[in-house]
């Protein structure tokens, strides 16, 4: 005869490297057991953290002049379902754009660094569910040339992280500027 258990059981967000759970049947009192070598068995399973970041950007809309300001929103976030620590973070705003400074601010236990100056280029912590948003101010340079510029935006995941949607890491937004 033989017994069957399930364990159903929801892995931490935060857990990392591998979980063993060990299993032992106890002979009762008097019962001579003649293979006591197989009574415990130990499974273990290495953890593999994984969630679909993403990153968006967003800018001032509409055309706008040489000299006139501009603002954008960068957002990291992962929806889970582990925690993500070590995310880079990175802007490369266009080239027509001067005088870029940012603030950032972690939602849900997201955390970064609270500002600073040109791109963005930060290291940022990512719980399951949190995001980070950064608002990005600069000008266009006074003797930009009329057309579109191109900022754009990425992240990459920390190294054992699994992104199972890479698509999203990236992200661009387009500022078109006229002539004065």
């Amino acid at each position: 005869a033989s017994v069957t258990y399930t364990v159903v059981a929801t892995v931490s967000a935060a857990a990392t490297g591998t979980i063993s759970n060990t299993a032992t049947v106890t002979a009762p009192a008097g019962f001579i057991e003649a293979h006591p070598a197989n009574n415990t068995a130990t499974d273990t399973d290495t953890v593999t953290q994984s969630g679909d970041l993403g990153i968006t950007l967003s800018g001032t809309a509409g055309s706008v002049p040489p000299g006139a300001a501009v603002n954008y929103t960068l957002v990291a976030r992962n929806p889970g379902p582990s925690n993500a620590t070590g995310v880079a973070v990175a802007s490369t705003l266009a080239a027509q754009l001067q005088g870029l400074s940012w603030a950032c601010v972690g939602s849900g236990g997201g955390t970064c660094t609270a500002s600073g100056a040109g791109n963005v280029a930060d290291t940022v912590n990512l719980p399951a569910g949190a995001s980070v948003a950064y608002t990005l101010s600069g000008t266009v340079v006074p003797d930009a040339t009329p057309g579109d510029a191109t900022s754009t935006a990425a992240l990459t995941p920390p190294a054992g992280f699994s992104d199972p949607s890479p698509t999203n890491n990236s992200a661009s937004a387009i500022t078109s500027i006229h002539a004065s």
